[in-house]
């Protein structure tokens, strides 16, 4: 029932299953476009896509480990206002 304790639980679980979903996508882009940058040959450049890597993975940490803490949190919170 919307609402319910029940309820949130599963959405949050929900809600962290694709929240690991998005930082998989994340991580694979990573390793799609690794080997893309590897081939320029001005990598000594000031460019910006050098380090798209870095923070696409920093990124895919952050989701994997922070949002869905904070998914689970906010669920707790629901559920103790109940």
């Amino acid at each position: 029932m919307p609402g319910s304790a029940a309820f949130l639980r599963q959405q949050a679980e929900l809600d962290g299953a694709t929240l690991v979903q998005v930082a998989a996508c994340l991580r694979q882009t990573v390793r799609e476009i690794m080997p893309l940058i590897d081939t320029l040959y001005f990598k000594a450049a000031p460019l910006a896509v050098l380090e798209c890597c870095a923070t696409l993975e920093a990124l895919a940490q952050e989701v994997d480990q922070d949002d869905v803490q904070t998914v689970a949190e906010r669920m707790l919170e629901q559920v103790r206002a109940l």
